[in-house]
Order: structure tokens, then sequence, then C-alpha cells
């Protein structure tokens, strides 16, 4: 199976293993709670689903690659005690607590979650000395004498033989302990996470010209390993997008260090000049802004696979990039207001904003905290946390200074910096639905609205999150019309019926 439906499967596993009924009773009983194994080659995404699963189900995560431990860490460390036995007093030899099971009580602590996934990678490659331990750890959940606690989802991940010299074996006895998932890397699911993660349009178009050069692992030679996968192309795109944005070249040698084969990362290398030549070519800034030319259409009709590709990736790139940015808006928006709401209730009833407003941000801060902690924070909402942070400082020092944290001058700018807030949201969704339709209009001149190109840029849509996210919740009728689907009905909502007056008039 690929990546994306390994994911369901263990997700569905970890919510099950957590279910509980009215007593609070395991629904499934924790022996027969089986610690999952998830085998994949390298790259292929194996951690980063772990990280998604905890976001997605709120618990917390503990992620080991087995590799790096010792058995005195795992399972850890021996120490003399004294036992009675019978009539005799005897020394045994007992163990100390495991560094990871160690870990598990020190996240709960951490973050105040008692549910979470402990991840160990690598579970296939350990020592020999560490062997026996892996095996009790996948049979009975624990590490010498210490149990991973209740309310703790054990998922282990190994690489197949044939990418790993290191590999043991597992035996019936032990593989019949596991719920084994297996995954095989897929560049059709991977291009869906490539638009949610913002990897750069052009890796996503060189990748459509050629999927093969997106995943390739040669082992065969120990001295000369070749090898090209998703997490080596995620990696190159984050590193150009800081290249582009400081003026540095971005070349060749730039690409060899991320994709280990030398006939793809020269083959990228190259075709990235072409694609900044066709970036210069239409300009799609200016498209999506309604400057469409003649010569942008002409060009368009003329141009070959590799150049239409390209193009329709820019224009991705352009909507989905203010799509996401509506989409992250509003969801701050909605976050604030009531912090905002609570902030002017509590001034006007004559306690201090500045103390007031402080409180929300040490409040934020340690929801924050506590979320990185735990690991089950996307980058998308730690962005908008990080937002509401900045712009709760921004409130404490405008009423610091300019408010003096007078009741009425800071109600004032309160309502003003909020209604700023909506008036640039509200921009931002008019240009996510401009930018639509005038790359509709584009395209729709260029090649027409019953051509393959606009069929492929509406099938691109439905699979990018953000922009099938923004259509379902702002609407586009041409976007149904060139679908041939039936007309949707936005599930946009009062996001600018929201304000701050409403609180204080219930006050009143």
């Amino acid at each position: 199976m690929d990546i994306k439906r390994a994911k369901q499967e263990i997700e569905h596993a970890v919510k099950a293993y957590l279910a509980v009924d009215d007593t609070g009773t395991p629904l499934i009983p924790p022996i027969r709670q089986r610690p999952i194994l998830l085998m994949g080659p390298p790259g292929v995404g194996k951690t980063q689903i772990m990280e998604q699963i905890a976001q997605e189900c709120g618990i917390a995560l503990v992620a080991y690659t087995i590799t790096h431990h010792t058995r005195q860490s795992a399972v850890g460390l021996p120490f003399i005690r004294q036992r009675h036995y019978g009539d005799k007093d005897v020394s045994v030899t007992e163990y100390t607590m495991s560094e990871i099971i160690s870990s598990v009580y020190a996240k709960m602590e951490a973050t105040g979650l008692k549910e979470g996934i402990l991840f160990i990678d690598e579970i296939n490659c350990v020592s020999e000395s560490l062997a026996p331990a892996m095996l009790q750890f996948l049979q009975y959940k624990v590490f010498g004498l210490h149990q991973v606690p209740a309310g703790w989802v054990v998922v282990t991940a190994g690489n197949p033989p044939e990418f790993n010299k290191s590999v043991s074996e597992f035996d019936i006895v032990t593989l019949d302990r596991v719920k084994r998932v297996e995954c095989q890397p897929d560049f059709g699911v991977w291009k869906e996470y490539a638009y949610y993660a913002g990897v750069h349009p052009a890796i996503i178009s060189y990748l459509e010209l050629h999927p093969d050069h997106y995943y390739m692992v040669d082992a065969s030679d120990k001295n000369n390993y070749r090898f090209v996968t998703a997490r080596g192309w995620e990696d190159l795109s984050e590193m150009m997008q800081l290249y582009e944005e400081s003026g540095i070249l971005v070349d060749h040698a730039l690409a060899a260090q991320y994709v280990q084969n030398p006939e793809f990362s020269k083959g990228f290398a190259e075709y990235y000049d072409r694609f900044n030549y066709y970036r210069e070519k239409y300009d799609v800034d200016a498209i999506l802004e309604g400057g469409i030319t003649a010569q942008n259409i002409a060009d368009a009709r003329a141009a070959g696979t590799e150049e239409a590709v390209a193009l329709m990736n820019l224009l991705m790139d352009g909507i989905t990039y203010t799509m996401r940015s509506c989409i992250q808006m509003e969801k701050m928006i909605r976050l604030i207001h009531p912090r905002m709401e609570d902030i002017l209730v509590k001034i006007n009833n004559g306690l201090s904003c500045r103390q007031i407003i402080s409180e929300h941000i040490m409040d934020c801060n340690k929801s924050l905290d506590k979320a990185v902690r735990a690991r089950n924070i996307s980058p998308s909402n730690k962005k908008i946390q990080h937002w509401i942070l900045h712009n709760l400082e921004a409130y404490l020092d405008k009423c610091t200074n300019e408010g003096r944290d007078n009741k009425n001058r800071c109600t004032v700018i309160l309502q003003n910096s909020f209604n700023n807030l909506l008036h640039g949201a509200n921009n931002v969704t008019q240009q996510s639905m401009n930018g639509l339709k005038y790359a509709f209009d584009f395209l729709e001149n260029a090649y027409g609205a019953d051509s393959n190109v606009m069929k492929k840029f509406i099938e691109e849509l439905k699979i990018n999150c953000h922009t099938t996210n923004f259509i379902k919740k702002y609407g586009s009728e041409q976007f149904y019309r060139l679908a041939g689907e039936p007309v949707q009905q936005p599930t946009y909502n009062n996001l600018y019926d929201l304000n701050l007056t409403d609180c204080l008039l219930e006050q009143e």
C-alpha cells in the first residue's frame, strides 16, 4: 500500500486502541493491542506520518531511533537490591528505568497529556546485544521490568533487508504478536503531500515530467550508494526556497547534496534553469492579477509539454500561496477573537489592559510550548499561534504607549486592530478568488475550456488540499462549470460578522 493508506491504517488502529467504554475500560484489552510494525523503504515518510497522526489525534509523540541506543539505555542500568527469600537475605540484580520509558513519563509531565504514541524507528536494525530486549519489547511492551504506560500506543518502523545490510529478520513468534503494515513509495500520493507542505513548484513539475526520478535506492555497491528519496526532495525544496529569498544561486552542486544520483541531480539542475526562464517569460503574478496579454496566450499555445507543465505549476503555486494564507488568517481570527472579547470585557470592568493582555500572552506561550513538546502541532497551526502571539504583543505595546492603559483608549485601539485583521483577511480572500478566476480565464483563452490542459489543471486543484478547502469554503462557479460538476454552495460562514462590540453590549 502507499504511505497515505498506511497512515490511515495506523491512525485507525491508534484510535481503536485508545477507545474506552463508559467505565474507562479499553474496548480492546491491552494484551490484544498489538504493537504496529510499519515496514517500508527509507525516506518514504514513515516518521512524518507519525507526527501527522499525533497532530490529528491530539496526543503526544515520543520518537526514538533504536540504533542510537545501547542495551543499557534501552533496558536500564543494573543495580543490586537486597531481597529476603525464605530464611535468607540475598542480593539480586534489578534494572533502573529504561531511558525510553522514562522519556514517556517525562513527556506526560511536560505536556499534561496522558495518551500518546511511542514510535521506535529502525526496530529491525538493532545490535545483537539489544535484539533480545527488542523482541521482548514487541511481545510484551516492556523494557527490562518497566512497561509502556497505559494510554500509549507502540508503533515501530523498519526497513526491508534489501535496503539495509544490518537488518535482522523477525521470527514467526514475534511477527504473530505485531500488527504489520507495509508501504511503498508513490509519486501521486506524495504530490498531494507536496502541495500541503509547499514544496517548490520546480520540483513538483520536474517530477511530473520524470516520475521515475521521484524515488530510487540502489544499495548494491556499499562504497557508492545511489539514492533519491521523498525526504531528499522535500529537504532540497526548503533549501532552494531559502536560497532564492537570499539571492543565492541554486545549482547542480546544491541539488547533488540531496538528490544523490548524478543523473537525476544534473537533470533537475538543468531543468531548474529552464523553469526560471519560464517564470520570467510569463510573469505569473501579473497573470493572476488580471494582466493577461495576447503574447502570454500565444506563448502558452505554442508551448511544448515541459513548458506547459511548468506554467501550470507556476499558476498552481501562485493561487495556492494566497489561498493557504487566507485559510490561515481565518483560523487565526477565529482563535484570537474570543481572547480579544475577554480582554475588552475585563478592562471595561476596571482591570488593567496591560495585565489582561499579558496574561493572554502567557497562556498562549504555555499552550504553544506544550503542543511543541508533545509534537502534536502542525507547522501551519504553529505559524497561526505565532501570529496570534505577535498580534497580542503588538496590542500590548499599543495599549501601553498610545492607550496609556486607559479603558476608553484601549477599547478603541483593540476594536480598530480587530477590524484591520478582518479587512486584511477580506483582501486576501478577494485576491485568492480573483487569482483563481484569472487563472481559469488565461487557460481557457490559451487552450480552451475542454482542453486536456484545463482538465489537468482541474485535477490538480482537486488534489491540492489548500485549493480544495478554499473552493469549498468560498465557492467558484467557474470551477464547477469547467469541472462539469453541479455548483456547490460555499460553506463560508460568519467570519466577517465577527466584531468586538457585541460582547460589550451583552455586558451592558
